[in-house]
């Protein structure tokens, strides 16, 4: 449904037809080793009364396209659980409840487990957890999550139509530049064209202006490290080392076999320049 932080609708119809894409395999460890301290603690700490059982992968009967992983499940009655972690810093996203994105996740739990309600715990900075009771939503499950999912299912994994690209990367993996090929914009494209020139033009000229600023500041300050305001620490202007450069042109000279050997090609991406007419 594109919300997922973690993966494009391309990723996801990639790893349909059996291309997964690399993911941090320490996260991976984190997430599920964290899942037994998240469950302890339910069953020492959250003052719910329940014994969890061990997670399993099910499949919708009345929605065969629709899978769901739980974390954990109770019984009497039946109920599904979710587990997640959050940095410390990211912690406030579960100040207003679970997230859109989680919330999803979890009806999609309940669609194919056929439960009324699901719980969801978070545990924040290695420190704080949290527990959530999300009730199932059926009018959103059958007027919106499975009319999208069952689309690209159909139309897209089934069909062997990959979706757009969500990102620059990725329209540069699915779209390599053919030399000469010209295509006519639309009023759309058109308007996209000139959007982004202005927006380009405007950071030119905030660049400008900031760093016209940075000089009457720096001229302010003279040698001083340090500006302060009403005793408060506004910022710091500091010298710092220069960065060290490799000479790759010198080195590929004076050692092209260690240069070939080392040199890595990136993946290849597309630049995108205003074509100015010629007066």
């Amino acid at each position: 449904m594109g919300l997922s932080p973690y993966a494009t609708p391309l990723d996801v119809y990639k790893s349909k037809h059996g291309v997964d894409r690399e993911f941090d395999p320490l996260l991976a460890f984190i997430g599920h080793e964290s899942e037994t301290i998240i469950a302890k603690w339910v069953e020492q700490y959250s003052g719910v009364d329940v014994t969890l059982e061990p997670a399993f992968m099910a499949r919708s009967i009345e929605w065969p396209f629709l899978h769901a992983s739980f974390d954990r499940v109770s019984s009497d009655p039946f109920t599904t659980w979710q587990f997640k972690t959050a940095h410390h810093y990211t912690g406030h996203k579960w100040d207003e409840g679970i997230p859109t994105d989680i919330r999803v996740q979890v009806q999609a739990e309940m669609a194919v487990a056929g439960t009324q309600r699901a719980a969801v715990v978070v545990w924040i900075g290695g420190r704080e957890f949290r527990l959530f009771w999300e009730p199932r939503d059926d009018r959103f499950i059958r007027e919106h999550m499975i009319p999208a999912v069952m689309e690209f299912w159909c139309d897209r994994v089934s069909a062997g139509v990959p979706p757009m690209p969500s990102t620059l990367a990725e329209n540069a993996e699915r779209f390599p530049t053919e030399p000469g090929k010209e295509i006519e914009a639309s009023e759309m494209a058109m308007e996209a064209v000139d959007r982004r020139s202005v927006l380009l033009s405007d950071m030119q000229a905030m660049k400008a202006e900031a760093d016209a600023l940075q000089l009457v500041i720096a001229n302010y300050m003279e040698d001083a490290d340090t500006l302060t305001f009403e005793g408060r620490r506004v910022l710091t202007y500091k010298t710092q080392a220069g960065r060290p450069s490799f000479d790759g042109k010198r080195f590929k000279e004076d050692h092209p076999d260690l240069a070939a050997e080392y040199t890595r090609q990136g993946a290849p991406f597309r630049v995108m320049r205003i074509t100015k007419e010629k007066k």
